[in-house]
């Protein structure tokens, strides 16, 4: 079996749903979400394969987020998630509360133990749980999310690429540019707000 991990959406609907498009081409069955989704457009995205999702710090409205994933036939935890697959215990955790991810960490219970909120991708190991971050889907560069085979172990990384800018209208107009920094931000340059200069009084 094989599962997707994804972290930190920020609803940004189009790498979200190339994300998906690339879990589903690794044939995942199930996704799991670390958090920081933010908006109900983000959970319908996940509609195609079955997802469980905690909250993390950006998730404010929890109530109308919980509503979207049941709508969507997903399910959510609040603080932090556990399954087990094929015999492995699995957790995962937003980790903006640095003690939930610890405890999970240093339980001596869990196989894998996935955790977001730092938007960099790792992993390690603490006694017999393997512990890893998959990335995330904004402010992150490269974006990534990772598949797990619970059978054999294996964790890939996924890179997720940013969707292209559009091209120059027909007016030769340069649009606004919304591209990511290195860090992953968005900026906006507007090639119109260009203040002249002042003249002398």
């Amino acid at each position: 079996m094989r599962i997707g991990v994804v972290s930190d959406t920020h609803d940004r609907g189009e790498t979200v749903a190339e994300a998906v498009r690339l879990l589903l081409e690794q044939r995942v069955e199930l996704v799991l979400h670390c958090g920081d989704i933010e908006t109900a457009d983000t959970i319908r995205l996940f509609k195609p394969v079955p997802t469980h999702f905690v909250f993390g710090n950006w998730d404010k409205d929890r109530a109308k987020l919980a509503a979207a994933i049941k709508d969507a036939g997903g399910a959510h935890h609040d603080s932090f998630g556990a399954i087990e697959l094929a015999g492995k215990r699995i957790a995962w955790v937003h980790s903006h509360e640095r003690h939930q991810l610890r405890q999970l960490e240093h339980s001596d219970f869990f196989d894998y133990v996935f955790y977001g909120h730092t938007h960099v991708r790792e992993q390690h190991r603490t006694g017999k749980t393997l512990v890893a971050n998959p990335g995330a889907l904004f402010r992150a560069n490269p974006k990534t999310c990772i598949v797990l085979d619970v059978a054999t172990g294996e964790i890939k990384p996924i890179i997720v690429p940013v969707p292209a800018r559009p091209p120059h209208p027909p007016n030769g107009t340069p649009p606004a540019d919304h591209s990511d920094d290195a860090v992953g931000s968005v900026i906006v340059r507007s090639p119109l707000a260009i203040t002249p200069p002042l003249e002398p009084t």
